[in-house]
């Protein structure tokens, strides 16, 4: 029984499945916008570099009661936003939550927010997993 366990062992690495591990994404610029302190909801927006093809997933923070990746769109002069599914994120490009464009709405705010206060996301990837990133509060 060893043997076969060692056999399939050396197969798989060889097929280099045994500690192939994907890099984290990188993400940068990661920032909540400041909103009055009454305030429900708000957008976050960062900047996400991966080194292989992935897809941002889902989005979760202990301050809101939801969040959701968000596509604002322009149609007939009126600016709209919905919920999408995910973000697919190319290897080796800069993909940008930004103002205007895909973003992550935090819904169901669960206290106020100051400038300058830090909150967590946890940005979840179809290919990488987990990462828990450290969003800065601002004015735009």
């Amino acid at each position: 029984m060893r043997q076969v366990i060692t056999a399939f062992l050396a197969v798989f690495m060889c097929m280099g499945l045994v500690g192939q591990t994907l890099a984290q994404p990188k993400v940068e610029d990661a920032w909540v916008r400041l909103m009055p302190p009454n305030a429900t909801v708000t957008a976050a927006y960062a900047k996400i570099n991966v080194s292989h093809a992935d897809e941002l997933i889902a989005v979760s923070s202990a301050i809101a009661n939801k969040a959701e990746i968000h596509e604002s769109m322009m149609s007939d002069g009126v600016m709209s936003m919905r919920p999408v599914a995910s973000m697919s994120l190319s290897e080796g490009e800069t993909s940008e939550l930004k103002p205007h464009g895909m973003h992550i709405m935090l819904m169901g705010l669960q206290q106020a927010l100051a400038e300058g206060d830090q909150v967590e996301l946890v940005l979840e990837f179809k290919e990488s997993g987990s990462v828990t990133v450290p969003f800065v509060v601002r004015k735009p």
